[in-house]
């Protein structure tokens, strides 16, 4: 092949790597199309501590966080003790009709 033809496709494909690779830094280096849990609002369910206070949690497990209904998503609650009566709030999901506790 002639340098004039291998040049510039070896310029096309390195410009068209960089502009992929800059493209997933920008997406969070998520494949293009697949969706995760920073697009939108992960399922939430409420909880009601014996005191009264609730809460909007999401996740589960060790991995279960809570929030004050009128917090913003970004200022969850830091410890696993309810701020009002300090009790202990669950790590694990409690039934829709449940007691606390």
């Amino acid at each position: 092949m002639s340098r004039r033809v291998v040049v510039p496709a070896l310029f096309a494909a390195v410009a068209s790597g960089v502009a992929y690779a800059l493209m997933r830094l920008r997406r969070g280096g998520r494949p293009p199309g697949r969706a995760d849990a920073a697009d939108g609002p992960a399922e939430q369910q409420r909880y009601r501590c014996e005191c009264g206070q609730e809460f909007l949690v999401s996740g589960a497990g060790r991995h279960r966080v809570y929030w004050l209904p009128d917090a913003s998503p970004s200022d969850p609650l830091l410890s696993a003790e309810c701020p009002r009566c300090e009790r202990p709030l669950p790590r694990d999901p409690q039934p829709a009709g449940a007691p606390a506790g």
